[in-house]
């Protein structure tokens, strides 16, 4: 099995992602596969791990040693990845997100046997899935991006929820993930 964490958005920016995903699904048909999570931005892309109660006693650790924070999403973007089309949110970078991502990967070399994952390090990029799903003989994804006149999105949410998500060991598709877990950043704001 694999996990992935991830901070969760309120519910007015997974509502606007969500409307986007239905005004997508008015311009072409596609087969809804990444709205089936919450909103999310990621932290730590799909990493093996071998001990589920150890995982969920750091995780919950780490939750509670994390402070509220705010998240800016900027713009929409498109993008491919192995066959997916990809339309998203694309997220403002700050000291916080990024030293919450060294952070875990730090960490996790305790729990895990292998915590790497794709994307980590430095070059990861921080984003908001809004949708994917295969490309076949039309791109849905990519037409719809071209057809957005204003890519500008200007949403800020406070983040206060860390997901972790289970995927199974096979290829990534509709039925192979969940939300297995959520908990509350406890450290107190300042």
């Amino acid at each position: 099995m694999k996990a992935a964490m991830a901070l969760l958005a309120d519910y007015a920016t997974q509502n606007i992602a969500r409307r986007l995903v239905f005004k997508m699904s008015q311009a072409a048909e596609f087969e809804f596969f990444g709205s089936l999570l919450p909103s999310h931005v990621s932290l730590k892309q799909p990493f093996v791990f071998e001990d589920m109660p150890r995982l969920e006693a750091w995780f919950d650790s780490f939750a509670a040693r994390t402070t509220p924070f705010d998240v800016t999403l900027n713009s929409v973007y498109y993008s491919t990845w192995e066959g997916y089309g990809i339309l998203g949110f694309e997220v403002v970078e700050t000291p916080v997100l990024r030293n919450l991502h060294k952070q875990i990967n730090r960490e996790l070399v305790e729990v895990v046997a292998n915590a790497s994952a794709p994307h980590d390090g430095d070059e990861y990029r921080f984003h908001m899935t809004v949708e994917l799903g295969p490309i076949r003989q039309a791109n849905p994804f990519k037409a719809f991006y071209d057809s957005l006149a204003d890519k500008t999105v200007n949403l800020t949410f406070h983040a206060r929820n860390l997901a972790l998500f289970i995927y199974a060991d096979r290829p990534i598709q509709s039925g192979s993930f969940i939300l297995y877990r959520v908990m509350p950043f406890a450290h107190l704001e300042l």
